[in-house]
């Protein structure tokens, strides 16, 4: 390489330099936060307007938007209503039906972040995925046709009020917001923790207790090590608190404020336990207003046939189910979740594969193999043991559901979507130049990470301990990690690295959604009688995408539908004699083989006679929910 490219390719690849073609700055030096990111979501919109609308899919407990910024090209797409007239429209001031819009014709790949707020990883790596979508459009090939015939759905904060409180005011906030007066001061949500030493931020409280769950670490005192509730010790006990003092006179601490509930209890699917009460979140399902603001938009995006919904952390992929077994699961998609995007993500992340994914023909084989040394039926059954980074949320061990109201969960079984959850972040592997293992992992890691942020952050990340006085409880010291950066990849070389790994993976799976196509639209008349010509028409489509274009039973479920095909011209001047004006094909398979099961069919023909008046034209349309549409103007020979 040259000496001047070099130096070229690494001012690119500097954190916050603006390279060709990017619009839009943008680092990962620090967590965007809610108004990093709402900034930076508006922004696009506004610099990439053929290519970048941004939506509120509807509004947190607070009031905040919960933005969906869909990536596609406005210029490609034609719905299917945009083919046929309403023959009876509703009469004021009865509103119609609203029409489709382009993204709508195309399939549609979801991925968001942050239904944790205080798990906003994912809120980075969607904001770097926008990025490289935005910023390769026009430059590289297979971006460029992503975006030009799917439509990306990215919502970088399902909990954006749980992000605001934990990134713009450090107080950790995992669930949603809930409307409380937790003092009865008549103000809702204002009792927060109190920044006791006055510097304005609040970190935890460490105090001796002789029944505290904490001791010191030798090696280096500022880590607290957890004790186990059994475990015994010599060493001195201490108790660790959140940064706050008892506001309400009920003689606790670290619980007056915004706290919710967890919004990945509240979805529909298993929601309710074996008996029928409620088993998840909330009053009932979609109860918090920003579940339900995801479910709205599910709903009337049944076009969506991917979704990554990322938490923090663990450095691994869940896929369905969770709420039961791979018995509620058909064979053919838990081959395609294992098989086909498992084996990637394996792969990418560099775990050791499973031989039933490397040789799948000698399944049959392996199945006998386990029989002889795995205790677990879910894996004989399989034909193989899940690798670490690719695992089912189903608590096989126990056999019991691992959670009820997932969203993962309700997004596979009732909308029939590829759908996943990527814990980000695994700190045994993602620290640089450290490999954790052992019992004691996690305080080496604590150790380790202590070292890391002097070096890159110049300590800025944690403030140590220093003595105070707590107006309840005494002789203590207020230190520790500052709250944003305790459970999330630490920003820079750490979060930009999951950042581009998983962009590549969505990107991959991005590159298997199914796409209809109309092939040949021929008419041959074959009488004439004054004005009107008696034609046969014939016409062949095919899905030249790599997927189905529905999961094995996803056409059967209420809201989706097979594919069809239509002809379509004026009413008034075409009389169907053969066939009807939409007839259904079925799901149309893909290009790519699922291993363990037959090819299925890409291509249908479809035959119609009709009585056309004069020179009246007519298209051919074939329409999948999930597959895209496309047209095709019938020639006449």
């Amino acid at each position: 390489m040259k000496k001047n490219a070099f130096y070229l390719l690494l001012f690119c690849l500097i954190p916050g330099v603006v390279a060709f073609g990017q619009k839009v700055p943008v680092s990962f030096d620090q967590y965007h936060g809610f108004n990093g990111t709402e900034t930076y979501l508006k922004a696009i919109a506004k610099a990439y307007p053929d290519i970048a609308e941004l939506q509120s899919a509807g509004k947190s407990s607070d009031g905040r938007p919960v933005y969906v910024l869909i990536i596609s090209n406005k210029k490609i797409g034609a719905p299917l209503d945009g083919f046929i007239r309403i023959r009876n429209p509703r009469q004021e001031p009865v509103d119609n039906v609203p029409p489709m819009t382009y993204d709508q014709a195309k399939p549609g790949h979801w991925i968001c972040g942050a239904t944790h707020g205080n798990e906003y990883t994912g809120t980075e790596v969607c904001i770097y995925t926008i990025n490289k979508l935005v910023t390769g459009y026009g430059s590289d090939a297979e971006i460029t046709n992503l975006v030009d015939q799917n439509s990306f759905y990215i919502c970088p904060m399902v909990n954006p009020d749980g992000v605001y409180n934990s990134v713009e005011k450090d107080l950790t906030q995992r669930g949603n917001s809930l409307l409380k007066d937790d003092d009865k001061d008549g103000k809702i949500n204002e009792d927060g923790p109190d920044d006791l030493d006055g510097d304005g931020r609040i970190t935890s409280f460490r105090y001796k207790d002789p029944k505290g769950q904490y001791i010191q670490d030798e090696v280096d005192p500022r880590v607290m090590i957890s004790l186990g509730d059994k475990e015994k010790t010599d060493k001195p006990r201490w108790t660790v608190i959140r940064e706050d003092k008892d506001n309400d006179g009920d003689g606790k601490r670290g619980e007056d404020g915004v706290q919710g509930f967890d919004m990945n209890r509240n979805f529909p699917e298993g929601w309710f336990d074996d008996n029928g009460y409620r088993g998840g979140t909330g009053d009932f399902p979609t109860s918090a207003p920003e579940v339900q603001a995801i479910a709205e938009f599910f709903s009337t995006h049944h076009n969506i046939m991917l979704a990554q919904f990322y938490h923090t952390s663990g450095g691994f992929t869940y896929r369905p189910m969770g709420v039961s077994s791979d018995a509620s699961m058909h064979p053919r998609d838990i081959a395609v979740f294992d098989l086909i995007m498992g084996k990637r993500y394996v792969e990418m992340m560099g775990d050791d594969m499973p031989r039933a994914w490397m040789y799948p023909d000698s399944i049959d084989h392996l199945k006998k193999e386990l029989e002889l040394k795995s205790k677990s039926k879910f894996d004989i059954d399989r034909g193989y043991e899940m690798p670490k980074t690719w695992v089912v949320s189903y608590n096989e061990k126990e056999n019991k559901r691992y959670a009820f109201g997932l969203q993962s969960d309700w997004a596979y079984q009732q909308m029939g979507i590829y759908s996943i959850t990527t814990e980000l972040f695994n700190y045994r592997l993602d620290l640089p130049g450290y490999t954790f293992n052992g019992d004691d992992a996690f305080t080496l890691y604590q150790r380790s990470a202590l070292k890391y942020q002097q070096e890159k952050a110049k300590g800025a990340w944690f403030k140590d301990w220093k003595p105070f006085k707590h107006p309840e409880l005494g002789e203590g010291e207020i230190g520790g990690w500052y709250p944003q950066y305790e459970n999330n990849a630490f920003p820079g070389e750490i979060l930009e690295k999951i950042c581009e790994i998983h962009w590549q993976y969505e990107k991959f799976r991005a590159g298997l959604l199914p796409h209809v196509v109309v092939r040949e639209a021929t008419g041959k008349v074959v009488e004439k009688s004054g004005s009107y010509r008696i034609i046969e028409i014939s016409a062949k489509v095919e899905n030249t995408g790599k997927l189905s274009t529905n999961l094995a039973r996803g056409a059967d479920l209420p809201g989706n539908r097979q594919d069809v095909v239509w002809l379509i011209g004026d009413r008034e001047n075409v009389t169907f004699i053969q066939g009807t004006p939409w007839q259904k094909k079925g799901s149309l398979g893909g290009t790519l083989t699922v291993p363990g099961f037959p090819a299925e069919k890409s291509v249908a023909e479809v035959k119609w006679l009709v009585k056309v008046k004069g020179n009246t034209p007519l298209k051919v349309v074939v329409s999948s929910m999930k597959g895209g549409t496309d047209a095709r103007e019938v020639v006449i020979n």
